[in-house]
């Protein structure tokens, strides 16, 4: 038995319920199908929406925990209780100030209580697993990897995972510090943006919206201005924005699927052009020359495009590993 994908020879997952088959069977086409267009295209039933919400769901969790159907256990809360009441106990000692121990407070804890808990990521829990060092210098071994195109960074990123990476991102904007999230694979209408970063600063909530390119195709031309590989980015940023500035309730209602709050922030549900980003990802510090820096610089204050290298990424990827904060 098949399912709409019958054309491409891909077998029925079964029942909506056996989420981790599903997500086997359909991770690789989601990446170029999951907008309404493309199942309209493929001929999806309206029956079959459901199986593609749980797969998209599946995607976007960059935990292995469900943080929001799977709410802090009674063990849990009762170990933050306890470090609130040590908190409580060192201020009342000193009389003045504030204490916080939050690396010490459990993951299911932070993660519920932030807008998005399956897409907040915090530096210190990357930090804490110990092998951020490892996955930078496998990521550099990728990279600069002749056969490598853009889809085994996504998958490298995305499966290892290595989340910091991308979050890396946060280290060019003045926002990610205060509260941050990732999104990979997200949906606008009929675009699928590679990652959506969210952070916060003391002004609130920003965006960016990332597109990997190929990291050894032709980047740039031999003067140094944007080859084919950068243009293609460009362009796909040109139809996210279009996008969003015509269809902003549209292409963000999605988003709220994944929180587990009533309501999220005002700047998700009105638009102010000021707190979107876009950002391209092409080719290594060897392609770039002085042209290329220039357009790179013309490019973020005019178009607030920023034009980023891989070797940018791995370098901040390194930073990360010793810094307090994105």
């Amino acid at each position: 038995m098949f399912c709409f994908v019958e054309q491409l020879c891909i077998p029925d997952c079964g029942e909506v319920a056996k989420k981790a088959e599903a997500e086997a069977v359909f991770k690789e086409l989601l990446a170029s199908c999951t907008s309404r267009l493309a199942r309209t295209t493929l001929g999806v039933r309206p029956h079959e929406e459901a199986l593609f919400d749980i797969i998209r769901g599946s995607i976007m969790n960059l935990y292995k925990r469900d943080y929001i159907k799977s709410v802090p256990t009674k063990q849990e809360m009762q170990l933050y209780e306890g470090i609130l009441c040590t908190e409580r106990k060192a201020v009342g000692d000193r009389g003045f100030g504030k204490i916080n121990h939050r690396r010490l407070y459990p993951a299911a804890v932070r993660h519920y209580d932030s807008l998005f808990p399956n897409n907040h990521i915090e530096l210190f829990d990357f930090q804490n697993e110990g092998n951020m060092e490892q996955l930078n210098e496998e990521f550099c071994a990728l990279i600069h990897d002749a056969n490598t195109n853009e889809r085994n960074v996504l998958r490298f990123i995305n499966h290892r995972p290595a989340y910091h990476i991308i979050a890396g991102v946060f280290k060019y904007y003045n926002f990610g510090h205060h509260d941050a999230y990732v999104f990979p694979e997200f949906a606008l209408g009929k675009y699928i943006a590679d990652y959506l970063l969210i952070g916060k600063s003391s002004g609130g909530y920003e965006f960016v919206f990332v597109e990997l390119e190929h990291p050894n195709g032709r980047t740039t031309l031999k003067s140094g201005h944007e080859g084919e590989t950068f243009r293609k980015g460009t362009y796909q940023i040109y139809d996210w924005k279009a996008e969003i500035e015509a269809h902003f309730s549209a292409s963000f209602v999605t988003i709220t699927k994944y929180s587990n709050k009533s309501s999220l922030p005002k700047e998700f549900s009105e638009y102010d052009s000021s707190r979107f980003h876009y950002a391209v990802v092409a080719g290594l510090r060897e392609d770039y020359n002085e042209a290329t820096y220039r357009d790179r610089r013309n490019k973020v204050t005019q178009q607030n495009i920023l034009t980023l290298h891989y070797d940018n990424l791995y370098d901040k990827a390194c930073e990360l590993e010793t810094a307090q904060s994105f």
